[in-house]
């Protein structure tokens, strides 16, 4: 299967079957509600204790719980908000010729102009799932390298921070090797996506993490194949 239009058809009927409730946010197999890649990786880390956490922040600051919670509710809609409106811009702004409003936005474009003539976009916001595993995602952007007739994985992230950690927590088993940081949840995150995707019967070359900055610049970040990993965390829960 070598043209392109033909695996992209086949892609896309390999997962006809998937639904998606954009509102409430989930996956759905011929009746079976599946668990988000994202749920998946926060059973991979220890759940952050808020109530507690925004007690020490509140005190220290000298200013109420229910402020230091709000705060933080407000700071991740405002993170939800500018991660869609530059994901929805990626994925629109060829297709209409769309002009940069920010330096996300700018960053977006120079990101695109980055890319060798022989890869090109395959499907934006591809979603997939597993039957086996459970499990449905939806990858930001998978590219076709034409040289090796093989995928990249693409994921666009606005964080601050990739890199953050609180004292050296690592992430649970079988993860437990690596830092609870952005990062390493991205990068099982796309180890997901690996997975669904290659069911098809395509190969995956490159998952690459695109961290976009407010200056319009990027940094690009390949990541580890964790699906081994994977594999045996769903065998433990299994067990």
């Amino acid at each position: 299967m070598n043209n392109i239009d033909e695996k992209r058809k086949h892609v896309l009927k390999y997962f006809s079957d998937l639904e998606f409730d954009a509102e409430q946010h989930k996956y759905n197999h011929k009746e079976r509600q599946l668990c988000s890649v994202s749920s998946a990786i926060k059973k991979s880390v220890e759940p952050f204790d808020a109530d507690r956490i925004a007690g020490f922040v509140a005190k220290k600051r000298g200013v109420s719980k229910q402020d230091i919670l709000q705060e933080w509710e407000d700071k991740k809609n405002e993170a939800c908000d500018k991660g869609d409106r530059i994901h929805q811009f990626g994925e629109n702004f060829k297709t209409y010729n769309l002009k940069p409003t920010d330096g996300y936005e700018q960053a977006v474009v120079n990101f695109w102009d980055s890319i060798p003539e022989y890869i090109e976009p395959f499907l934006h916001e591809l979603k997939m799932f597993s039957n086996e595993l459970g499990i449905a995602g939806t990858a930001d952007l998978i590219l076709y390298n034409n040289k090796t007739e093989k995928f990249i994985i693409v994921d666009y992230k606005t964080n601050i921070d990739l890199f953050k950690n609180y004292r050296g927590k690592k992430m649970l088993e079988p993860f437990n090797e690596f830092l609870d940081s952005p990062f390493n949840k991205y990068q099982v995150q796309l180890s997901y996506y690996q997975y669904l995707f290659e069911q098809c019967g395509f190969e995956v070359e490159d998952k690459r993490i695109i961290w976009l900055k407010p200056d319009g610049t990027f940094e690009t970040f390949k990541t580890e194949n964790l699906t081994n990993l994977i594999l045996k965390k769903h065998e433990l829960e299994k067990s």
